[in-house]
């Protein structure tokens, strides 16, 4: 898991590296981890409130 540094707008640059060398399989099953895990932790006003986002545009 990419984690962030001390500054919360930086991220570890040897996290983003390995992640950066993954295979593009291994980066679409991570990526799917981590969709399935928002999705289950996402308040169901949340989620309304970004499918409103993404119909216009965002």
């Amino acid at each position: 898991m990419i984690k962030k540094t001390i500054n919360k707008n930086e991220y570890d640059l040897n996290e983003l590296k390995i992640y950066r060398a993954l295979p593009a399989k291994d980066k679409l099953h991570f990526l799917e981890q981590m969709n399935a895990f928002f999705q289950k932790a996402m308040p169901s006003r949340s989620k309304k409130a970004w499918e409103k986002l993404k119909q216009k545009g965002w």
